[in-house]
């Protein structure tokens, strides 16, 4: 079996491929997001893989060219395959397709389910970057309101209480220019206690009107009288839903408006037959209590569940061997240099 493009009878139905992909989807895989992408640097491709037992996987690969003719390819959270035989499977098929530097994969194979030197042995290099989804939290929606709600820790119940009582909402909002610009202005003052680095606005307005525009995206805002405290946009495909962005204000924390705003997000989520809710950015297991600067966001996740998903990350399919040692010594450092002074061309 092979890889090969999709057809343009696949692409018209291309979402609806990726949410039946064996992972169950990936918002990152969409055709929107791919279109996005396609106006801040990189060139979707789509393909479809045949697996040896009959089954396809549709992978939405992203090409950069980065000067002297080279190119790189990357699959954001993809192909959609979780075990290691569909990986070694989807690996092998690519090597003869996507020329260039190298393909960088990022499936969510279960870390636990996957040996380092096995993943070497098919010719992989570990990536230089690791993406901030590589250990996550999942909520099962699945468990309906009332069993999901009991999952929790007793603080998280407390703080969601302590919130309905003290006059938060929480509600979904429309696309409007001034939503979007609020919900800008609530990562900013996040991004200004947390130092994490934020991407500029346009890129933001970009992807959320886009998403939301293809069904795939929801906005929703958390306040207390005419007070704004914190926002929220989710992204889904198929069953399964992210939190893609999240933001608050430094004001009124007493009333723990944040963990509501997460219990209304998987409630709006239900209601909607989504079925997998993934909170994003954990620290790795032997990260926790390190110092890592994510401690802070495992410790609020951690009380809707404190079971981390780790995943294998990123690996590298290197095309050339010699110019990937160039990439490698230099070249990703270089091209970073280069999206910071231009914003269309930020990295991955």
């Amino acid at each position: 079996m092979a890889m090969r493009p999709a057809t343009a009878l696949d692409i018209q139905r291309w979402d609806e491929l990726v949410a039946a992909n064996p992972d169950g989807g990936m918002a990152l895989q969409t055709k929107a997001w791919g279109d996005f992408k396609g106006r801040w640097g990189w060139k979707p491709h789509r393909f479809v893989y045949e697996l040896a037992d009959g089954r396809r996987v549709a992978a939405q690969w992203l090409e950069r060219r980065i000067g002297a003719g080279q190119r790189i390819w990357y699959c954001p959270k993809g192909p959609g395959v979780i075990t290691p035989a569909d990986y070694a499977e989807v690996v092998s098929q690519t090597r003869d397709h996507l020329p260039g530097v190298f393909a960088r994969f990022e499936s969510e194979v279960l870390a636990d389910n996957a040996k380092a030197s096995d993943l070497i042995g098919l010719g992989l290099v570990k990536g230089t970057r690791e993406p901030g989804s590589k250990s996550t939290i999942f909520m099962n929606l699945s468990l309906g309101e009332a069993a999901l709600l009991a999952s929790f820790s007793q603080s998280a119940r407390r703080n969601i209480r302590k919130a309905e009582a003290g006059g938060v909402v929480v509600s979904p909002m429309e696309a409007t220019a001034d939503n979007l610009d609020t919900m800008f202005e609530l990562m900013k003052a996040t991004e200004k206690r947390a130092h994490y680095g934020l991407r500029p606005k346009a890129y933001f307005l970009d992807y959320w009107r886009a998403q939301i525009e293809a069904g795939q995206g929801q906005l929703l805002f958390a306040s207390a009288g005419r007070e704004m405290l914190a926002g929220i946009f989710v992204t889904f495909v198929g069953k399964r839903a992210w939190y893609k962005d999240g933001g608050s204000f430094d004001k009124r924390r007493e009333l723990n408006a944040t963990y509501l705003m997460q219990w209304e997000v998987m409630r709006w989520l239900m209601a909607r037959g989504i079925t997998s809710y993934d909170l994003v950015g954990v620290p790795n297991r032997d990260q926790v209590g390190t110092g890592d600067s994510r401690d802070g966001l495992y410790e609020f996740k951690a009380k809707f569940n404190p079971e981390i998903t780790e995943f294998i990350g990123t690996y590298d399919l290197p095309g050339s061997n010699f110019a990937y040692k160039l990439w490698l010594k230099g070249g990703e450092r270089v091209a970073g240099k280069l999206a910071n002074s231009r914003p269309e061309r930020f990295l991955y």
